[in-house]
């Protein structure tokens, strides 16, 4: 029986190896995590330690002892960054591990508590009035239309037209940030990358620092109320944001903001459609958005994985023993699904509550952007449900092959 077991266990670490390297080839991995969950739940895949159970991932993100930073800078070195060519370079690697998503400890809270003001509830309202003017012009164009690419015209768009126009940027500047953006990510699921990796990685480091230390320059010389204007006074306490910390920040927004909120209105989408009945309740019920943008959150998020990080001394996991600088990847995915916290977790359920996911993260990593995200998706989807037809699949849709859980597209057409 021992040996049944262990290599059932064996099995299905082979399996979270495919599921991490080819999603797009693996599929849902639901009932992966699912046995992971029952019988290895720090399981381990390419040297990486990977928590499934809802209090292990938490635990991840509480604990101080787990460290993002030391990762960071692993995955600096391990694509070159400890030997760059001159100066900007330098700079810009410095900008990468500074922001506040690499931090911990002391400087996380102090990165938090001055960027917190360009987040609080007052500037999102304030903000609320632009993106549902920019939902309507969106849910316009596509009015009276047969067909469309909903990921392409509605759940992408808006996010990058709000991103944008918050940083007070042109439109057409998402286009540069999108392969910068995904270069860097991916990056962050290997420390032996292949020199292609590492000067794609080299290369968008290199211009995200260039774009935004341009943008800065311009804001100092004319201030406004637009959000890189608002991190540039940002400030707690008489602390400010260093130059390379506001750089780093600003890049943070790009790489954790515009794409995951795309992701989460097309995934939530593509959901609502295979579940007609919880579709027809929220045409019904247009009241209830609120919590079926949650129940999106926690069932298709597309933030599937954290970040890796690294225990700085010997710890046990969900009673596992990880030995100190070990990788450890949480799976947010596994943890939205695990049943000691979440009834009938497999269900799609737009009035599920409570519901406690962890789609934004805990802790005091607690996404710093979840209210902009939350805004965004639920003035889109009150928009799609109040304004358009019933819609229904035209094709299956591909899964990408990214850090960040989505689509290719999502077409739809009128039922």
């Amino acid at each position: 029986m021992a040996d049944d077991g262990e290599s059932r266990v064996a099995a299905l670490r082979r399996d979270l190896q495919r599921a991490m390297s080819d999603q797009v080839g693996f599929g849902r991995p639901d009932s992966l995590y699912a046995e992971l969950r029952e019988i290895d739940p720090v399981s381990e895949a390419n040297g990486i330690r990977v928590a499934t159970r809802f209090e292990d991932v938490l635990t991840g993100y509480r604990d101080q002892c787990f460290s993002r930073h030391r990762q960071a800078v692993a995955e600096a070195l391990a694509h070159g960054a400890g030997n760059a060519r001159d100066e900007t370079l330098k700079l810009a690697w410095e900008a990468s591990t500074a922001m506040l998503i690499n931090a911990d400890g002391p400087d996380h809270k102090r990165l938090r508590q001055i960027l917190e003001v360009a987040f609080k509830p007052t500037q999102i309202r304030k903000w609320a009035e632009r993106i549902q003017s920019i939902t309507d012009e969106l849910i316009a164009n596509v009015s009276g239309r047969r067909e469309f690419d909903f990921l392409r015209e509605l759940a992408f768009l808006l996010p990058e037209r709000v991103i944008c126009e918050l940083m007070g940027v042109p439109l057409e500047d998402h286009g540069l940030w999108g392969k910068w953006t995904a270069d860097i990510v991916a990056a962050a699921r290997t420390h032996e990358p292949s020199p292609a990796t590492m000067k794609a990685v080299e290369d968008a480091h290199r211009n995200f620092f260039l774009y935004f230390r341009d943008l800065v320059r311009q804001r100092r010389a004319n201030m406004g109320d637009d959000l890189v204007s608002l991190l540039i006074r940002a400030e707690s306490e008489g602390d400010r944001l260093s130059e390379v910390e506001l750089l780093g920040t600003l890049q943070m927004l790009i790489e954790a903001g515009h794409e995951t909120t795309g992701n989460l209105i097309a995934n939530g989408m593509y959901e609502l459609l295979r579940h007609p009945d919880q579709y027809a309740l929220l045409r019904d019920q247009p009241e209830l958005t609120d919590g079926a943008v949650e129940e999106m959150l926690r069932y298709c998020s597309p933030a599937q994985w954290s970040l890796p990080r690294e225990p700085v001394v010997d710890v046990e996991l969900g009673g596992v023993p990880v030995q100190a600088g070990t990788p450890v990847l949480l799976s947010l995915l596994a943890a939205n699904r695990d049943p000691s916290l979440f009834d009938k977790p497999d269900s799609f359920d737009i009035q599920r509550n409570p519901n406690r996911h962890l789609a934004f993260a805990g802790g005091p990593h607690f996404c710093l952007g979840n209210q902009l995200a939350r805004t965004e998706a639920r003035i889109m989807f009150r928009g799609i449900m109040t304004r358009l037809p019933v819609l229904e699949l035209a094709e299956e849709p591909r899964l990408r092959d990214a850090f960040v859980r989505g689509y290719e597209s999502l077409r739809v057409r009128v039922a």
